[in-house]
């Protein structure tokens, strides 16, 4: 008996652990660290951190609250913040009651909030609360960490504040959406200088949609414009045989390699990577690759999206590299 309970642990903790690899059958608590505004990454990472400062209200109180949604730095981060907005139907006499980015319009009427598209923020907000508890609001604001007015899309939930019907909510700005792909903002350069998975999802997903507004008459920009080439960082479109259609590596031109015959997303392992991102839509892969700022086969971590243009199917990429003295 033993040694079977013994086996059921080790299965049991083998479930567990493979359920934390996949991302499924683990419910975060919100005492967990990981339920903050710095942890923030996805609209889901938005919705359970909507829920535990629901459930922190409820636990300490809208003066406590108020106070650590101010300076506590689990609960405000960069661009992500919590607030609290009055629900009423008199859309210019509605207040904010937290408002971290500028405690000054805190406890007085906001007046008319029209945002970029011509809509009525806390019009639609009343709306929106008169028909579900919660739910997902977008709109444009000042986005505190680039100054720029930016879409943003905020889940609120509707709340009691002090006996004045409000809702709470935190919203994340998402610069790879088809009206904030900025330039500025989104850009082989700003991948340089700071490697890393999300900036790499936001470079690709905005070459993709170059490539769909534009068909193949984006493949010259997306190989020459400095916007999506610099130094080690290219973009690259292959087709499902793994021919290399364009290209910003000059190491690959035309589907062609410089000193051999593998093209971008071939003979990369055992496994057919081609079909596994196509089937997948977007894919991380990973290999060895020559580096074209050093000329060095190196470490690569790569991103790639299917698009579709002209009927056709092609896999958009880029990647970045790491240095084999880590």
């Amino acid at each position: 008996m033993k040694g079977l309970h013994f086996r059921f642990l080790l299965i049991l903790c083998a479930s567990m652990s493979g359920a934390q690899e996949f991302g499924i059958a683990q419910t975060r608590t919100c005492a967990e660290n990981s339920v903050a505004a710095s942890a923030i990454r996805t609209r889901a990472d938005v919705r359970a951190f909507v829920q535990c400062t629901y459930e922190y209200v409820q636990e300490m109180g809208t003066e406590a609250a108020r106070a650590a949604f101010h300076e506590e730095g689990r609960w405000r981060s960069g661009a992500y913040y919590v607030f609290v907005d009055e629900v009423t139907p008199v859309r210019d006499a509605a207040q904010a009651f937290v408002y971290p980015p500028d405690p000054s319009r805190e406890g007085t009427p906001w007046g008319l909030f029209i945002d970029a598209y011509g809509n009525d923020y806390f019009q639609e907000l009343h709306r929106i609360m008169g028909i579900v508890d919660e739910g997902w609001l977008y709109y444009s604001i000042t986005n505190p960490a680039t100054g720029n007015d930016d879409p943003k899309a905020s889940y609120v939930k509707a709340i009691d504040w002090d006996g004045t019907p409000a809702a709470v909510g935190a919203g994340i700005y998402l610069r790879d959406l088809p009206g904030t792909c900025q330039t500025d903002e989104v850009n082989a350069m700003g991948l340089a200088n700071d490697p890393s998975d999300r900036r790499l999802q936001e470079f690709v997903r905005c070459a993709a949609m170059e490539l769909e507004s534009m068909g193949y008459f984006a493949s010259v920009g997306l190989s020459a414009n400095p916007r999506w080439r610099r130094d080690s960082i290219y973009v690259f479109g292959v087709d499902m045989n793994g021919n290399t259609l364009f290209s910003g590596d000059p190491y690959r031109w035309g589907g062609w390699t410089l000193g051999g015959t593998e093209t971008e997303l071939t003979s990369l392992s055992d496994r057919d990577d081609l079909s596994v991102a196509d089937a997948f839509g977007e894919t991380f892969l990973y290999y060895r690759s020559r580096n074209p700022s050093t000329g060095m086969q190196q470490r690569k971590v790569v991103f790639v999206k299917r698009v579709v243009t002209y009927g056709l199917p092609i896999l958009i990429g880029s990647g970045y590299y790491h240095s084999d003295e880590e």
